[in-house]
């Protein structure tokens, strides 16, 4: 391999596949422009030859032909912008051996939370925030990583101590957005409108403060909603709830072009496709409210929550063998599931199997203690 340096600081390394007998052979070259192009297409059409280990060659190979840290952390933020990730990941890598910042191991933490190598992440977001405790973007990437490991109260503690240092308006969204998991919702409230009085044209402020509105008011969520999609018209989860929001107040005309300009500008949205399945079974129109929720299934493979909208939506249609099998279909994505297990409940306590229906309000009742509906219909059952 040549030593040389690169001509203009746009040329990297090649990742050539060449078909062999045996499947395809790897080689690298230097010189060659578009290199992360080429690296890209084998990818796609090869995944089986782009392999981890493969990944670290070839950063490594860039390494030894930039040999300065800032040449390498150039090499680092251009993989990134690329989506490169795990390249990217690598060469980060390679950078923190060379030096330990803040700064760099907060990039190292982000796109290892990318790659999912949470572990790792978690690690460089404390080490930068050990290293510098008035880094405020340490705290606010720890408070993600703790939110996306499920431990709230460490999240929050977190937010609070960026918004100590540096209080700024994703911040308090952020922060908000964890005290709405935690029920706390007028906390979440002042926290949305902290974020709005430093900037007032902050859509995800709104759209956050129409979220805390949903269930209780939805009136006043539909006001937030409109100046969500005023300040964004393109985003597609602003146009879903807000379709909700107008579904829950009869306001069905509204709520169906919304929760379809959510699906044109998202066709992966799986809520809006829940959502709209709800409506237009509502309006009987039933082969495109199955369809609908048919694609949710296919787009969330992996929750039960669509796959218990489907059982329902055949429970009330008199389809009790394809009711069954989606509700159990359900429970094999996740036991846990209060709602797909008090939803079966039901359908077995109306088809008059008692005994199993106990079986699974039960078990609602104990993965969600508070919803007191889950004892009136144990009670119901006892007395019938």
């Amino acid at each position: 391999m040549s030593d040389q340096g690169f001509d203009d600081g746009e040329d990297l390394l090649l990742l050539v596949a060449r078909e062999s007998g045996d499947g395809f052979e790897l080689t690298f070259e230097l010189g060659l422009r578009a290199a992360l192009g080429s690296l890209r297409a084998v990818t796609a059409t090869s995944p089986e030859v782009f392999d981890e280990e493969t990944r670290t060659r070839f950063v490594q190979l860039m390494v030894t032909n930039h040999k300065t840290t800032d040449e390498l952390i150039e090499i680092a933020e251009r993989l990134e912008d690329q989506g490169a990730n795990a390249e990217a990941l690598a060469a980060w890598k390679n950078v923190l051996y060379r030096k330990r910042d803040p700064v760099s191991l907060c990039h190292f933490g982000l796109l290892a939370m990318d790659v999912g190598k949470l572990k790792e992440a978690g690690a460089a977001f404390l080490e930068a925030a050990d290293l510098d405790p008035h880094f405020s973007l340490a705290h606010d990437y720890l408070g993600i990583w703790y939110e996306s490991q499920g431990k709230l109260d460490q999240s929050l503690s977190h937010f609070d101590a960026s918004l100590r240092i540096n209080p700024s308006a994703a911040t308090y969204i952020l922060r908000g957005a964890v005290q709405l998991q935690l029920c706390r919702v007028a906390d979440a409230r002042e926290s949305f409108d902290a974020a709005l009085k430093l900037d007032p044209r902050n859509d995800e402020a709104y759209y956050n403060l129409a979220i805390s509105y949903t269930h209780e008011d939805p009136a006043t969520a539909v006001v937030l909603f409109r100046k969500a999609v005023e300040l964004d018209p393109e985003d597609a989860g602003t146009h879903g709830e807000m379709g909700w929001a107008l579904r829950r107040l009869n306001e069905n005309a509204e709520a169906e072009y919304h929760l379809r300009r959510a699906i044109e500008l998202d066709e992966s949205d799986v809520w809006a496709h829940i959502y709209l399945g709800n409506l237009l079974w509502l309006k009987h129109d039933l082969s495109s409210s199955e369809a609908l929720f048919k694609k949710a299934i296919d787009l969330w493979p992996d929750s039960s929550v669509p796959c218990w909208c489907l059982a329902m939506f055949y429970e009330y249609n008199d389809r009790r063998e394809e009711a069954e099998r989606f509700y159990q279909q359900a429970l094999a994505i996740d036991p846990n599931d209060p709602e797909a297990n008090k939803r079966f409940g039901i359908y077995l306590k109306d088809v008059g199997e008692k005994a199993k229906a106990r079986t699974y309000l039960e078990r609602a009742l104990s993965l969600s203690p508070d919803d007191q509906s889950i004892n009136r219909i144990l009670v119901d059952l006892v007395e019938e």
